[in-house]
């Protein structure tokens, strides 16, 4: 061949080489990124599987490894279309700031196997291992310094702390092994009982970062604390579960939580230096262990140091995955119980209707925490959260969504998609009905459009409103889009023709938003209410649906309040106690926006739906009332309005709490309007309006100043005067003349100051008098038909003593309040100490015996903060405890209790679960205790009247009220005990010279 033809022939090929353009070029199609992993558990054969019907839905894939994933630079929204995560659980630590920066650029997700980073695998020397062979790595470990020999060590040297009346500790040394342990025997079990080390000089020398030792437990213990003090006196300590048998433990430095001492330490970040460990102790105490019974006995081994096989990597304990809803971390998913059916949405058009198989894995399968869907116009939301496969059981009843879609509006994820799926199993993925479920899901994320909102901009309206009807439609593809037609219809709930319908057409272009709305008035209101549905079509096909009811709210003729009389309530003329729940919906759970927690009656946060399901769940526990609040921001979204008729459909009466502000800075003109715009005088829904939410006095200490230097120039014409009286100095006066109030030492144990402070106290029960009577007054001035009164906190507690806490007194209230409202939170506990609420309960009737009295809250977290989940020792606790509780309820002839709270499921913002119901909608045990012993309650009667009269004197003792109880206790119980019932009665009025 000559030059030229060979030049000529390679210019072809060249020619035609450049001609053939990759499969995406071919036809445009959008590119999504499937990850693959290699390592055991990452299911690469899915990856492949998931990638075919990822090709179907119209996107040209790639595969990706953790070079890309783990890689903010390579990892774009505007380079991939799509990320798809076949196995989420167990994705790479190193992956999660890129995948956040990635959905913060607005990039599209499809995560299966959620929640993400569950299980994550660690980069150690090249290979991908799971936590739990890191963990194996660490618990490999042998001690190569020894702190703590028990052969040899003198005990002399261990100091005992010590809490609880009448502990009895065995301290010993055992033989195990061939090798010394220390043994420790502990009968009637405080509230701690630790063992504090002698000092130790570098135990943690060379770079050494694991704690090693062995430990036992017995049936009955199966934890305990481990603790180091650092050089500056900050506490840090560890939980480890302990089993009958012996199990060895390495500890690495985030293993041990910080513990309230040093200012300045246990911030963000924080966590224990081990180069300046210098005390180790070891104990159990009830703040970080989970304790049954009084008797308790533990073994712990040699204590030694050793280096960590995992230098340089992220604590195994710290990584914490992003908080992303429906994506991440674990607690913003839930276990559902039972047998299972799956299926679609009825009425939804994103994706066809199908039904599938539950997925056949080893733990219960997860649902993601509910949030509000796109339902109403002008709600304001971020996002429009919509699920896509739901579990419901055999019955029909909402156990949760599997799957749902994401879209963002605003915010950090602003042009964000997000189809996500817990199901973990293979297998689940390769039914045909699951594989049509994601074709459909991703095609529609191709697409782009969507209904962003769309209903009525409320969900009940006053009779004669008038309200707009309307939506909002998104373009989030990439070309703008025509033939487009936007319906909106209202027709009868139980069947009939429309009685409103409007189709706007529409072209929207890429990345825009159009909207459409009118203004209407209904002429009638059938029976049942009415539905409005709101469709997007495109090419005549409906591609998007969203649908709500809409009713009206009208007062009644003859409304039939609740009423107050001779210290209980009545119901149009019959006894009414209260079982009742404080109430957030379920689709606050797991949330960490403060205001969409806050204001979940306002625009945005509210689903008529989830609402509905709530309230049914909570009249099915034979449950009678709730306890709400709202917010003076949330009066225009109406939704108050709506959640009033469902209760008052279901028989469920309102305890009403009005936000914000106290009686002490009354916001009246903010109260006022809220009673006002919803008629809430005319309401008999409501019972009662709750003005202060744990208010005390520390709250307002700084402020009180001038008012008690005033009323101590009244009674006694001098500040030397005054401390004649007293037999102890005045406090200190300051330039201004104000006298100072007494310190809250004094207020916390007796002594020479206790006139003084009987007279801080008299003050405080007129700063109390005045401040919430007049509250009262102006409230009942506009409605006299509902009683006044407040979450009292740990007010009439006589267990309570502390410098830190200044509760109010009952009898400071007793003119400006209707009804007596303690918190039972220092209630927690055995019997013995839930009893002490019968106390409480006759204290108030001695303050006022025409006053009902209910427990504005009561309740125990069953969330354990280490293992992050409620645990089966903890639910069974709570059920205890409230089952003691209604028979205290019963025995004190109290009127009623409001738990705390509804929703099961993980607060955020204080790590708590107080549920009284599991989040899918099945039973706790506290679940059915509430079902067993609240119908008894409700009809128990009123104790008989009382046959034995204690005296007691609250200006005796500088401790009040604790002081009173610490007095005749002993008589009081004993009085019960000999079948007697008690009554208290004032030897000498408070405050009286």
């Amino acid at each position: 061949m000559s030059r030229e033809a060979a030049r000529n022939l390679f210019c072809a090929l060249l020619a035609l080489l450049l001609a053939v353009p990759c499969p995406a070029a071919i036809s445009n199609a959008p590119v999504a990124a499937v990850f693959l992993g290699d390592w055991p558990g990452a299911k690469p054969d899915l990856a492949r599987e998931i990638a075919t019907d990822i090709e179907a839905a119209g996107y040209a894939t790639e595969f990706i490894g953790p070079d890309v994933l783990t890689n903010s630079a390579r990892l774009l929204a505007r380079q991939f279309d799509l990320l798809v995560l076949p196995h989420a659980r167990s994705l790479p630590v190193a992956s999660m700031d890129v995948v956040r920066n990635y959905l913060r650029g607005g990039g599209r997700m499809m995560a299966l196997g959620l929640p993400a980073w569950e299980s994550p695998t660690f980069n150690v020397n090249g290979k991908f291992l799971s936590k739990q062979e890191c963990q194996q790595l660490i618990d490999g470990q042998v001690a190569d310094r020894v702190l703590v020999d028990f052969a040899h060590e003198d005990l002399s040297k261990w100091k005992r702390s010590v809490e609880g009346a009448g502990t009895q500790t065995q301290v010993e040394t055992a033989a195990v092994d061939g090798q010394k342990a220390l043994h420790v025997t502990i009968d009637n079990m405080g509230r701690w009982n630790v063992l504090d080390g002698p000092p130790l000089q570098e135990p943690f020398a060379d770079g050494r970062t694991l704690t090693c030792f062995r430990a036992r437990g017995t049936r009955d213990t199966r934890e305990m604390a481990i603790e180091w003090d650092e050089q500056d006196g900050s506490r840090w300590i560890a939980t480890i579960d302990l089993g009958t048998e012996w199990k060895s433990y390495c500890l690495p430095p985030e293993s041990f939580r910080f513990w309230e001492s040093t200012a300045g330490r246990g911030g963000a970040g924080d966590r224990l230096d081990v180069r300046h460990a210098a005390r180790l102790s070891v104990g159990l105490a009830r703040s970080h262990n989970t304790l049954t019974g009084a008797h308790h006995e533990y073994w712990i081994g040699n204590i030694g140091t050793a280096h960590s096989p995992l230098a340089g990597l992220p604590p195994l304990d710290a990584v914490n995955a992003p908080q992303i809803d429906t994506l991440s971390p674990g607690w913003k998913f839930y276990p559902m119980h039972g047998p299972l059916q799956l299926a679609a949405p009825e009425g939804l058009a994103l994706v066809s209707p199908i039904r599938l198989q539950p997925p056949d894995e080893s733990g219960l399968p997860l649902a993601i925490q509910p949030r509000p869907r796109g339902v109403g116009f002008n709600q304001e939301r971020p996002w429009r959260w919509q699920p896509l496969l739901e579990a419901r059981s055999p019955q029909g009843d909402y156990r949760g969504a599997m799957s749902t879609l994401l879209v963002h509006f605003d915010g950090e994820f602003r042009g964000g998609i997000w189809a996500c799926f817990t199901p973990d199993s293979a297998a689940f993925y390769q039914q045909e009905s699951a594989r049509q479920l994601l074709r459909q899901t991703a095609a529609a994320m191709r697409r782009g459009l969507f209904l962003q909102e769309g209903g009525s901009e409320f969900f009940t309206v006053f009779d004669g409103q008038k309200f707009n009807l309307g939506a909002r439609v998104v373009n989030f593809g990439k070309t703008d889009q025509g033939n487009l037609a936007l319906r909106l219809t209202v027709k009868p709930k139980h069947g009939g023709a429309n009685v409103f319908a409007r189709e706007f057409p529409m072209d929207i272009a890429a990345g825009s938003t159009s909207t459409r709305m009118e203004q209407w008035q209904p002429t009638q209101w059938p029976e049942g209410g009415l539905i409005v549905t709101t469709e997007l079509v495109q090419d005549g096909q409906v591609i998007d649906r969203l649908e709500h009811e809409l009713n009206v709210w009208r007062p009644k003729p003859k409304p039939e309040f609740i009423e107050e009389h001779a210290g209980g309530f009545l119901l149009r003329g019959q006894p009414w106690k209260v079982n009742g729940v404080n109430y957030m919906p379920s689709t606050g759970i797991g949330v960490t926006g403060g205001d969409y927690f806050e204001y979940w009656l306002g625009k945005g946060a509210y689903d008529p739906e989830a609402i509905e399901r709530d309230l049914r769940r909570i009249k099915s526990m034979n449950l009678n009332a709730v306890s709400i609040f709202i917010h003076h921001p949330s009066l225009q979204a109406q939704h108050l309005l709506d959640f009033l008729r469902r209760c008052d459909a279901l028989g469920l009466h309102v305890n009403q709490s009005l936000r914000p502000g106290t009686p002490l800075d009354f916001q009246w003109e903010k109260m006022k309007d809220l009673i006002e715009f919803y008629h809430m005088a005319e309401n008999d829904t409501i019972f009662a309006y709750d003005l202060a939410w744990e208010a005390e006095h520390l709250d307002e200490q700084n402020s009180y100043g001038r008012d008690w230097t005033a009323w101590v120039k009244n009674h006694y014409g001098s500040f030397a005067q005054a401390a004649s009286a007293w037999g102890v100095p005045a406090p200190a006066v300051n330039r201004a003349g104000i006298l100072a109030v007494p310190p809250l030492r004094e207020l916390a144990q007796d002594g020479p100051w206790r006139i003084l402070v009987a007279d801080y106290r008299a003050f405080l029960d007129g700063v109390l008098d005045r401040k919430y009577g007049e509250a009262r007054r102006l409230v009942r001035s506009i409605d006299p038909h509902h009683a006044v009164s407040f979450r009292m906190s740990e007010a009439g507690d006589p267990t309570l003593n502390s410098d830190r806490r200044l509760p109010f007194d009952f009898y400071g209230l007793a003119r400006a309040v209707d009804i007596w409202e303690p918190e039972a939170y220092g209630r927690i506990g055995d019997w013995n100490q839930v009893r002490e609420g019968r106390f409480e309960v006759d204290y108030a009737r001695l303050c006022d015996p025409n006053k009902p009295v209910i427990w504005a809250e009561m309740g125990n977290s069953v969330w354990d903060k280490k293992r992050g989940e409620a645990t089966p020792e903890k639910l069974e606790f709570a059920a205890a405890f409230y089952r003691n509780f209604y028979r205290m309820m019963g025995q004190s002839g109290c009127d009623g209790v409001f738990f705390w709270w509804y929703p099961g499921g993980f607060r955020a913002n204080e790590r708590s679960d107080f549920g009284i119901i599991n989040p899918d909608g099945t039973d706790r045990p506290v679940t059915r205790v509430i079902r067993e012993e609240g119908p008894a309650f409700l009809k128990a009667a009123k104790p008989p009247p009382p046959n034995d009269i204690i005296t007691i004197n609250r200006d005796r003792d500088a401790r009040g009220l604790f002081g009173i109880y610490q007095a005749v206790k002993k008589d009081y119980w004993q009085a019960i005990a000999d079948g007697k019932t008690p009554a208290l009665q004032w030897a000498k009025v408070p405050g009286q010279r």
